[in-house]
């Protein structure tokens, strides 16, 4: 089939109550891999280019075109107020008939893990057989739960037969449905009429359209998946749990297939959409999501968050929390430390242990080597801030900010309240308190003159000692 499937109709079918999942979330919605389950069945239905594709919600309906909205603009929801059954739920696109494709891919919307190439030789089944209809299906080892495929000696379908509607001997059967179909569209909406609900559940399933065309004489096109587990749905937690770990391996296993080594497969949680060049190194317990891009030859250390950041080719970074910044090529960052949203650095900065920086610009062989605040700040090159720095950013109203020219030496403890400049080459003394512009190479002193009182120490004791014997 072309890569532009303009007779094409999606249809996902996402209106369920997910009861066994115990939450106030819709089951669609439910994070694995740290996108919603429909994300990943939405990115490989749109890679087929379909003329349209339709979401057919109900419990929960606002928050799924929410999320539509916000990410797939391209997904059209109808509403099914009722949930009673699959083919209820396909029948509720009757009204949307002029719109659709001459042929409709239908799919539940809590299969995570099904390929865009799965989808496509569905679709390319349809096309090349000439049959009005094509099953998936899977042969698997336990198929408790699903639907089996019910076959003549010819190995032609006959029917599908649900769990709880199956016979003993049907529930022997292990070739299972994917609730993955298509079909032609005019006698899709022409059986969907004939389907009752009676049967155990009291649905109208649409499994029960294939004898529809059966008894019509038309034939059904019935193909494998290669690997079962690309049709396994989520119903409960423990699912959940069970397909995330499949994915998150798959991921693992693509990156470190392109040139990345990952210390612990096991223990590395990433994103599918983060980019990781070669020859990085990615240690145990590390946190990497969102649209994340780290480049080559870098360290990863363990513990390590990465959120929608992109970091620059050998960058060593430890035990440390980074979300929304921009970090330059052979940057030291860590332990223990946090940028947050708006941080930026260039090339060969250091950000040591315990610092914060947020929304500021560090330049080029800069340093904030430890326990500093760095908060709305322009940093210029070759900068030292000593230790436990604070740029008093916050006046109660405002955020204000903080310039420093380039070459310039903060001493330990200085606080620098903003709004402040400190110019090129200048030095600010340890433990000054800077809220007043300092010029260009100057050196600014901000603390009462010491006194050393001789002897001091001794008495001090000795009232001390005194005190407490009395």
């Amino acid at each position: 089939m072309s890569t532009n499937n303009k007779n094409l109709t999606v249809i996902v079918l996402a209106a369920g109550k997910g009861k066994r999942m115990k939450s106030d979330i819709p089951k669609v919605l439910h994070n694995i891999c740290y996108q919603p389950i429909i994300y990943y069945i939405l990115t490989s239905a749109f890679k087929l280019n379909p003329k349209n594709l339709f979401v057919v919600i109900g419990h929960k309906a606002e928050k799924i075109k929410e999320f539509l909205s916000s990410n797939f603009p391209g997904a059209i929801p109808v509403i099914q107020e009722n949930q009673l059954g699959t083919a209820h739920a396909v029948s509720m696109l009757k009204s949307c008939s002029g719109e659709l494709g001459d042929t409709c891919l239908v799919m539940p919307g809590d299969i995570p893990l099904i390929s865009y190439s799965t989808l496509r030789k569905v679709a390319n089944t349809m096309e090349q057989s000439g049959n009005p209809a094509v099953v998936l299906t899977a042969l698997v080892d336990n198929p408790y739960g699903y639907g089996r495929v019910i076959k003549d000696d010819k190995s032609n379908i006959l029917r599908i037969v649900e769990e709880s509607d199956a016979s003993e001997s049907e529930k022997k059967i292990n070739e299972i449905n994917s609730s993955i179909y298509c079909f032609e569209t005019k006698p899709l909406f022409s059986y969907l009429e004939k389907i009752s609900s009676k049967n155990s559940q009291n649905e109208f399933y649409l499994t029960d359209i294939i004898e529809n065309f059966i008894g019509a004489k038309q034939k059904v096109s019935c193909i494998s998946v290669q690997d079962s587990f690309e049709i396994e749905g989520i119903n409960d937690r423990v699912a959940l749990a069970k397909l995330e770990k499949i994915m998150q391996s798959k991921i693992n296993e693509t990156l470190m297939a392109g040139g990345v080594t990952i210390r612990d497969p096991g223990t590395c949680y990433i994103s599918a959409e983060v980019e990781i060049g070669r020859d990085t190194v990615v240690e145990p317990f590390c946190f990497i999501k969102g649209k994340t891009k780290i480049g080559n030859a870098c360290v990863i250390g363990p513990f390590t968050q990465i959120t929608d950041s992109i970091i620059g080719d050998c960058t060593k970074i430890y035990n440390s929390v980074i979300i929304g910044s921009i970090v330059g090529k052979a940057n030291n960052i860590g332990p223990s430390s946090y940028l947050r949203p708006g941080t930026q650095t260039s090339e060969n900065v250091k950000i040591g242990a315990a610092c914060e920086i947020k929304k500021s610009r560090i330049r080029k062989n800069s340093k904030v080597p430890h326990l500093s605040y760095i908060g709305d700040a322009d940093i210029g090159e070759n900068v030292n801030i000593g230790a436990a720095t604070v740029t008093c950013n916050f006046d109660g109203f405002f955020k204000n900010k903080t310039v420093i020219g380039d070459n310039v030496f903060i001493g330990s403890d200085t606080m620098l309240v903003a709004p402040v400049k400190i110019g090129k080459d200048a030095i600010t003394a340890a433990g000054s308190v800077i809220s007043v512009d300092v010029p260009d190479n100057s050196l600014a002193i901000e603390r009462s003159k010491q006194k050393n009182i001789e002897n001091g120490a001794l008495r001090f004791r000795e009232k001390k000692e005194k005190q407490k014997k009395e």
